[in-house]
């Protein structure tokens, strides 16, 4: 989250340097700092930032990037700290601390970081009138914020449930109607929609609608999964085949694509809602066309395929999925995380020894 420079032209804070060289400003060093870590030069922002906090402790805009840099290294503790600090120097200003500390931290905690931080992302919307693209930005970040709220709270256990807390569910759904608005061509709010739908239960039609809204804005269905016939929609999603850049593409013209994460997630909700998995397909191998290691996208590419009853498909990802761990380098979490996906995959293996015998057997 790389914060807008500052549009006045006050006196700059310097930064002390040596007897033969002027003192930077603070602003320049924040901005160098900022560079370094979209570079991904972390190491060298730390560097900057550990000897720029020190020199300005009391500094918020200064602990906002530290923090930042503390968090893009993993450490996570430090990083709070940092966050905390900034949020009591400069409480009522400056969104991105509050976002960082809400994906830091768990439960009702990170909710209360992440309201706070809307709240602020909203009143920059509404003020924000010199500078179109910085609004758009904005909008697009507050969009962000609420669907990555609405996700924290189906991640907390009876979060949403009518029983202990009656309308939180509607309150998350108002929520994301107002994400969308922000933002109307974010495929996000939709997809979060469908996944709250999900979780509450009961609201399959309406989550399986909000999917394919979410899905209409960035995917279509590759001619080769229609039959022949790119107008053919099956029983899977009503997209339009024929927008897409080429034959074998599932992105719609002139879209960027989600993020992969994203796009995972929507491949998991395709198989919860629909009868029909091809799109899932495709979504899938689209993935590992990125990154062929994904363990997870192997592994629900198997499940998919197995769904649609193409049995050779599942045992050959299942292949893959096998060799691949048993040479995978692995910390102890790690080593647990695999033996639990092996457990599964031989789950599945047996599922489709039988499903094959069946097959054979005429049965």
């Amino acid at each position: 989250m790389v914060k807008k420079g500052p549009k006045g032209k006050g006196k700059k804070a310097s930064v002390a340097a040596s007897p033969d060289r002027k003192p930077q400003p603070v602003e320049d060093v924040v901005e160098e700092a900022q560079t370094q870590l979209l570079f991904g030069n972390y190491d060298r922002a730390m560097e900057i930032m550990r000897e720029l906090s020190a020199a300005h402790p009391d500094n918020a805009e200064v602990l906002d990037i530290y923090g930042t840099a503390l968090a893009e290294v993993g450490q996570i503790d430090q990083a709070v700290a940092v966050f905390k600090r900034a949020v009591e120097l400069s409480p009522y200003a400056g969104h991105e601390k509050y976002m960082y500390l809400s994906q830091l931290v768990d439960g009702p905690e990170s909710l209360e970081y992440s309201s706070r931080g809307i709240e602020l992302l909203k009143r920059a919307c509404a003020c924000e009138e010199e500078d179109a693209q910085y609004a758009e930005d904005l909008r697009g970040q507050l969009c962000q914020a609420i669907c990555s709220t609405v996700e924290t709270m189906l991640n907390i256990p009876e979060f949403l449930s009518s029983s202990s807390h009656p309308g939180r569910a509607e309150d998350a759904a108002r929520m994301l109607e107002e994400a969308q608005a922000s933002s109307p061509q974010s495929p996000e709010p939709a997809q979060v929609k469908a996944s709250l739908l999900v979780e509450v239960g009961g609201r399959e039609e309406e989550a399986r609608a909000a999917l394919r809204h979410s899905m209409s804005l960035w995917y279509v269905r590759p001619a080769s999964l229609c039959g022949g016939d790119q107008g053919e929609q099956g029983g899977g999603m009503e997209v339009d085949g024929r927008d897409g850049t080429g034959a074998e593409s599932h992105l719609r013209e002139g879209c960027a694509p989600p993020s992969f994460e994203f796009r995972f997630e929507t491949a998991k909700l395709i198989m919860e809602l629909e009868d029909d998995a091809r799109d899932s397909l495709a979504i899938l191998e689209g993935l590992l066309d990125e990154n062929d290691v994904s363990l997870d996208a192997w592994f629900l590419l198997t499940l998919a395929h197995q769904g649609m009853g193409q049995i050779e498909e599942a045992k050959a990802c299942l292949d893959h999925i096998e060799q691949a761990i048993s040479a995978y380098p692995a910390d102890a979490e790690e080593r647990e995380s695999i033996r639990l996906l092996r457990l599964d995959a031989e789950k599945i293996a047996k599922e489709l020894a039988e499903e094959e015998e069946k097959r054979r057997r005429g049965v």
